[in-house]
């Protein structure tokens, strides 16, 4: 069942952080387009009833969905779902509701496209400003990746690690807060790169490349590394024909 018909159907949720799952539920729900832009949300009382939560814990939900730019809610009309374009899509929690969107491999793709404007930039600040302590952070975060895992997600955390590494060896103010747009980035790309080729065997000696230029201070290498790692993988799980 989908649509607003469906939330009626009871949820069970562990009562750890229960108005983010709610949040999460519902924004799920609107990422999908089961609630569409304009659409009004079930009345208080039938929402308490369906989902099985207290006013507290729903009003608490509900703030959470208006801070990042889903529903709006006004005096006397009740509670409606915002357009896209209102979404505070850069927000990782927002992120996170959108992979099970039908727009999910367009979202994989964008974050992609996002990747491949920061990440040279970043590679080569770290090249140029990272300290001897950073060089070895990102060299152990590539040792560390290169492991064998038996879970995928501690190799998802792996990869992202080292990714992140470099983004904070730039010694840049203003890309530390996007570093989290990019965990989220690779949290979608990873896994789907690791399912269609089997690990990350493929692209370690792409990610040593940049660790190298990294240590060497070649600040144009280190950009080129990074910039041939990304449009590799870009090509690879969004080419065409």
């Amino acid at each position: 069942m989908s649509g607003p018909d469906a939330m009626t159907k009871p949820m069970l949720m562990q009562e750890r952080g229960l108005p983010a799952q709610i949040a999460a539920e519902i924004g799920r729900r609107i990422t999908r387009g089961d609630l569409k832009p304009g659409d009004m949300l079930p009345k208080e009382l039938e929402l308490l009833s369906s989902l099985q939560v207290s006013r507290t814990t729903l009003r608490e939900a509900l703030k959470i969905l208006s801070t990042k730019g889903f529903i709006e809610a006004k005096p006397r009309m009740g509670t409606r779902v915002l357009p896209a374009d209102r979404w505070n899509t850069l927000d990782p929690t927002v992120l996170s509701w959108q992979d099970d969107s039908e727009s999910s491999e367009t979202l994989a793709e964008e974050l992609f496209e996002i990747r491949l404007s920061i990440e040279p930039m970043a590679a080569g600040l770290a090249a140029r400003r990272s300290t001897a302590a950073d060089r070895a952070g990102i060299r152990r975060a590539f040792e560390a990746m290169s492991r064998q895992y038996d879970d995928e997600r501690q190799s998802v955390e792996a990869d992202i690690a080292f990714h992140l590494q470099i983004i904070q060896a730039a010694h840049n103010r203003f890309l530390l807060p996007v570093s989290s747009v990019i965990r989220a980035a690779l949290t979608v790309s990873i896994p789907k790169t690791m399912r269609t080729f089997g690990g990350i065997g493929h692209s370690l000696s792409m990610h040593e490349a940049i660790a190298i230029a990294i240590e060497a201070k070649d600040e144009a290498g280190a950009e080129e590394a990074s910039r041939k790692l990304i449009q590799d993988t870009y090509q690879r799980n969004f080419r065409k024909g």
